[in-house]
C-alpha cells in the first residue's frame, strides 16, 4: 500500500495599517473547507509592510498549531510574497527581521508555498485585518480579536 500525503490545507493571510490601529487577518482551511478564522489587533503602529508580515506570521503558527504539514499560502503582498521567495532583497532592517522570523517557521512544514493574489481574491482575510484594526466597532464585540501586544521581531515569547 502506497503512503499517503496529508492534505494540503490552504492560508490566506492579510494585513491593514490606518489611522484607527494596525491589525491582521487570517484564514486556515482544511482540504474539505473547515476554516480557522483569526483576527489580531496590534497593541502597537505598525507599517503596511509590518502588518503583512505579522499576519503571514500569525497564519503560520497558527498552522504549525494544529499541526499542518503541507501548506499553500496566499497574500496580497507583493513585497512579502517576493521576499520570503527570493524575488526582492530585503533592505530595510526591519523587514529582514520579519523575514528571518517566516523562514525560521518554514521548515515545520513538508511543504511550503507562498503565492501572491489579488485584492479580490484575498476580501474575506481583508474585512478580518480590517475589523482588526478600526477602533469602535460594534462587530469587535462580537468577533474574537486576538492581541498582539509587541511586533514578533522585538523577541521574546511567541504569541497567540
Amino acid at each position: 500500500m502506497e503512503p499517503v500525503e496529508p492534505p494540503t490545507w490552504s492560508l490566506f493571510v492579510d494585513g491593514s495599517s490606518g489611522e484607527t490601529g494596525s491589525g491582521a487577518g487570517v484564514v486556515l482551511e482544511s482540504l474539505e473547507g473547515h476554516k480557522l478564522n483569526c483576527t489580531v489587533r496590534f497593541s502597537f503602529k505598525a507599517s503596511n509592510n509590518a502588518a503583512e508580515y505579522e499576519a503571514l506570521l500569525a497564519g503560520l503558527r497558527l498552522a504549525k498549531e494544529v499541526q499542518v504539514k503541507r501548506l499553500l499560502v496566499s497574500s496580497d503582498s507583493q513585497l512579502v510574497v517576493s521576499q520570503v521567495n527570493e524575488k526582492f532583497a530585503t533592505k530595510d532592517s526591519g523587514m529582514a527581521a520579519y523575514l528571518k522570523l517566516v523562514m525560521n517557521l518554514v521548515p515545520h512544514f513538508e511543504r511550503f508555498e507562498l503565492v501572491q493574489v489579488l485584492r479580490l481574491k484575498n476580501t474575506h482575510t481583508d474585512t478580518l485585518s480590517k475589523l482588526a484594526s478600526s477602533r469602535d466597532s460594534k462587530l469587535l464585540k462580537i468577533v474574537s480579536i486576538e492581541r498582539l501586544p509587541k511586533p514578533s521581531i522585538s523577541g521574546g515569547e511567541e504569541v497567540l
